[in-house]
């Protein structure tokens, strides 16, 4: 007798509404790195104050999507890998590149951009890997070690300024 063959992976059978809203995280992070982009080729400080006001939105999406997959009570592991990439784009990678746009040009700053990145990437790594132990009986991440990377919008706001 044969064992049964398991379901191959579906990606639409997979996602989730709360999938949907990760992705308008990662959506907002490529738009502002392609409007930060858009200011260095034409200087237009409003390219910069809109990929600022992306990654603001970016932070919705992220604060939703995790609302609602509790509320829904539907989440995947392809959900957190998902939200742990849109923001390493949102909250990583834009502010870094937004920071580039605003001066941040030289050897030492693109060092330290790249550092900023890198310890981003570090920490939602370091997060996935822990948030199963660290994970109440809802789900939830009962506290956070290390700052969330989210907090980085502190940065794109002094930058907008």
């Amino acid at each position: 007798m044969s064992m049964p063959r398991p379901k191959r992976f579906s990606m639409i059978r997979e996602f989730h509404l709360a999938d949907w809203f990760t992705l308008g995280n990662a959506v907002c992070g490529v738009g502002a790195l392609f409007s930060s982009m858009s200011y260095l080729e034409t200087h237009n400080v409003l390219h910069i104050y809109f990929a600022c006001g992306l990654v603001l939105a970016a932070l919705v999406f992220d604060v939703l999507d995790g609302r609602i997959a509790r509320w829904r009570q539907k989440s995947s592991a392809m959900g957190r890998e998902l939200d742990s990439l849109a923001d390493v784009i949102s909250f990583g990678v834009a502010p870094a590149i937004i920071a580039y746009g605003c001066g941040m040009q030289g050897l030492y700053d693109r060092i330290v951009l790249a550092y900023f990145v890198a310890c981003g990437v570090s920490r939602l790594a370091r997060y996935n890997v822990t948030a199963e132990q660290l994970s109440g009986d809802d789900g939830k991440v009962r506290y956070f070690e290390g700052t969330p990377i989210p907090t980085s919008i502190v940065l794109v706001a002094v930058l907008a300024l």
